[in-house]
């Protein structure tokens, strides 16, 4: 999370959709650091659901695994965002977003359904199947809907 905040203070950004599995109430304050609008779901992996949620403060908005899923506008693009891929398949093959995002698998995914862009960043700790990985996250450009995925 460091290197996001890193990251993220040399090349401002104006929202973040965060897609589950914090893990622990501590990460929640990094997502406080961003400072900015933060649009999150929760995971599988997530603990402490009321920490976590204390820990980031005002600027997250969070939708619970019991919502399914989230909605949110960014600059004139409908973007949905949940945790797990099947549902954000469904979301995407609907045809009703601009982006679909996700997270579950850790596991980088970039492609387009019909007109629809469905991105899982990856996993900014690094960990995919118990078993260390690239880390990464996503950078989205609401004028070109597109994903720039930046490794760590």
């Amino acid at each position: 999370m460091q290197k996001v905040l890193d990251w993220a203070s040399q090349n401002p950004v104006e929202a973040v959709i965060a897609c589950g599995d914090y893990c622990a109430p501590f990460i929640g304050s990094y997502l406080k650091e961003i400072n900015v609008p933060t649009y999150a779901c929760l995971g599988n992996n997530d603990e402490d659901h009321i920490g976590l949620q204390k820990q980031a403060g005002e600027n997250v908005t969070w939708f619970h695994l019991s919502q399914e899923y989230g909605e949110v506008e960014l600059d004139g693009k409908k973007i949905a965002f949940c945790h797990y891929p099947r549902l954000a398949e469904l979301l995407a093959q609907s045809g009703d977003y601009d982006a679909v995002f996700h997270g579950h698998t850790h596991k980088v995914r970039n492609e387009v359904v019909g007109r629809t862009l469905l991105v899982n960043p990856g996993s900014i700790c690094g960990i995919v199947n118990a078993k260390p990985a690239q880390a990464s996250f996503g950078v989205y450009d609401t004028v070109e809907n597109n994903v720039e995925i930046i490794e760590l």
